[in-house]
């Protein structure tokens, strides 16, 4: 009778405990849910909207990659899927679906799908319903061993005193000695596994010394990997950056504004967007390196360049392509929206007091705007930087201090 209520009481118990658990993961798994996707889609958001197909499929390979997320889809604001993996699985107690929003600058641009595996949770909690169970069987099987030995002084005393002492461990963790009860068979026990006992302790520290030992020389050798690796990795994103960045203004140079435009132009062929550049040069710059020397007209490209950098959009690109001639990629800006940033760059260059020596000085800068756009593709494609320039010269002959989009060049010319 005793049995039957106990194996009852401990099934309930388990029942609780199991579905107490159950909830928790499944709260888990939402709040993980939730977060993983709301960090994925600020990651895509400069993909998206740069259309970086490349990056949005390595990002979410890498993601899937895990046994957690098992499906992952970018779709643009025009429906159309950018990326797409993983096994999307329609039964919701084996995979839960997560929606967000990928914005930018809270612009939305798209959307993500993330679907996260629960069958590994599930499998979790059948687990450990077996291993409740062995649980109970285990405890039934000791109380009836109890009750057997009850019935019986001279076994149960003996019992006692062995348990006792083998519950208890030194400061090593090594069993203690066992008191020898009587001189019967618990007592020959006794010293058999006090003989044994003395020899495994010996063993135990021989190989605890061997193991301490190697774990020393596992660590230092993986540390001494790891500083080797940091090494490598700092020496990788220095050389990176000295492919692409100008080592005056750490502004990016003509190499990489040449890459980029590349791709630029290609969305443009590919998707109709519109990209507009801005060349922008420093008026009477020579006089400036001839009447203070170069070292204090380098530190006035510095200013200027810091200025540009600071002043123009999160999407758009400057970059440093001659001595002091610098250019300004415009993602998605029309002809007018390129003349804005230009005119309001030019102005507050034109406002800026630089210090030379111990005087001060105002610059202007002139620029020259060309415009992309699927109209214009054909005959713009090849030569947009050139036509940039031909407008910077124009703003240079007529007066400089001024901003000129080569479209408009003829219109002033008839004017």
């Amino acid at each position: 009778m005793l049995v039957l209520v106990l194996l009852t009481t401990l099934s309930i118990s388990s029942w609780f405990s199991l579905n107490e658990e159950k909830q928790r993961i499944l709260k888990e798994i939402n709040n993980r849910g939730s977060d993983i996707t709301r960090f994925v889609s600020k990651s895509l958001a400069y993909s998206v909207v740069g259309y970086d197909y490349h990056t949005i499929d390595l990002l979410l390979k890498e993601i899937i990659f895990s046994d957690e997320v098992g499906y992952a889809k970018v779709v643009n604001n025009n429906g159309k899927v950018m990326s797409q993996t993983g096994t999307l699985i329609q039964d919701s107690s084996r995979m839960k679906l997560f929606n967000t929003d990928i914005k930018l600058d809270n612009d939305k641009l798209g959307r993500l799908t993330l679907g996260i595996n629960t069958g590994l949770a599930l499998q979790y909690i059948d687990s450990q319903r077996f291993k409740y169970l062995k649980r109970e069987i285990l405890i039934t099987l000791i109380i009836l061993f109890g009750e057997f030995f009850a019935l019986s002084y001279i076994v149960i005393r003996p019992v006692r005193t062995i348990s006792k002492s083998l519950s208890t461990t030194s400061d090593n963790n090594m069993a203690n000695l066992i008191p020898i009860p009587s001189n019967d068979e618990f007592g020959q026990l006794a010293m058999q596994f006090n003989t044994l006992n003395q020899q495994l302790n010996d063993a135990n520290r021989q190989l605890q010394s061997r193991v301490d030992s190697a774990d020393q020389k596992l660590q230092q050798s993986f540390n001494e990997l790891q500083a080797q690796q940091k090494e490598l990795q700092q020496m990788s994103d220095k050389f990176l950056k000295l492919a692409i960045t100008d080592d005056l203004t750490n502004l990016y140079n003509r190499r990489y504004f040449e890459e980029h435009l590349e791709k630029e132009i290609s969305l443009t062929h590919r998707h109709g967007d519109t990209v507009s550049i801005i060349l922008t040069d420093i008026d009477f710059f020579k006089a400036i390196n001839d009447a203070h020397g170069h070292s204090l007209g380098d530190d006035v490209l510095k200013e200027i360049a810091a200025v540009l950098k600071k002043r123009i959009r999160k999407t758009d690109i400057v970059c440093r392509v001659g001595g002091e001639e610098f250019v300004i990629i415009c993602k998605r800006a029309n002809k007018n929206t390129a003349i804005e940033i230009a005119e309001m760059l030019r102005k507050t260059i034109q406002e800026l007091i630089i210090p030379i020596a111990d005087k001060t000085v105002r610059l202007t800068v002139s620029s020259g705007i060309a415009t992309l756009t699927a109209e214009n593709f054909k005959n713009y494609a090849d030569k947009l930087y050139h036509l940039a320039d031909i407008a910077l010269y124009y703003s240079k002959e007529n007066g400089r201090n001024a901003v000129t989009h080569y479209d408009d060049i003829n219109k002033k010319q008839s004017a």
